[in-house]
């Protein structure tokens, strides 16, 4: 696929088949995550790919909503065959930049993310960015290292439906060309 194509066929998908996702294309989308840029290129993240039913369970049961952090959980997100968990590792820049080194730090998350979502669109998968979660919850289910941060559930699998593009501003409304 054209990178063209891939940035336009990008959806945020809630619904998958029930088909296994490879290792190995696992391993292809969380490569392309690596790819991201970073401060200092210090690389402060951690993907874990979580296949377990059950633990797909306890991961949606962090999740709620819209901003309600009590309301029901998403899930739609157990459709999923592969969950990943993107982590932050805030040490090694705030070891060299202090505690500014953080939001650019989060900022690289972003960045990792996206390449996520558009590796799985290219490697014919269907993704969803899912920020609504109880970080500290999350925290306990996966029984992360202290100081080792989840920023994003990303649910991944092969479409079950593909959305229609919502409407987008047009690039006349939100880009100023100063010469």
């Amino acid at each position: 696929m054209d990178f063209e194509e891939v940035i336009c066929k990008r959806r945020s998908i809630r619904l998958f088949e029930e088909r296994n996702v490879e290792d190995d294309i696992i391993r292809k989308v969380v490569e392309h995550a690596s790819k991201a840029p970073s401060g200092g290129n210090l690389q402060h993240w951690e993907f874990i790919a979580v296949k377990n039913k059950e633990l797909i369970k306890k991961i949606t049961e962090t999740t709620y909503s819209g901003n309600i952090r009590t309301s029901s959980p998403q899930e739609w997100i157990r459709t999923a065959p592969v969950v990943i968990i993107v982590c932050y590792t805030p040490r090694s820049i705030i070891a060299r930049y202090g505690e500014e080194g953080k939001p650019v730090g989060m900022l690289a998350m972003g960045a990792a993310i996206e390449n996520i979502l558009l590796s799985a669109v290219n490697l014919g998968l269907g993704a969803c960015w899912v920020s609504g979660f109880r970080a500290e919850e999350l925290v306990s289910v996966l029984d992360l290292p202290r100081g080792v941060v989840p920023v994003s559930i990303v649910p991944i699998g092969y479409p079950k439906t593909v959305p229609e593009s919502p409407p987008k501003l047009p690039v006349d409304e939100i880009l100023t060309i100063l010469d």
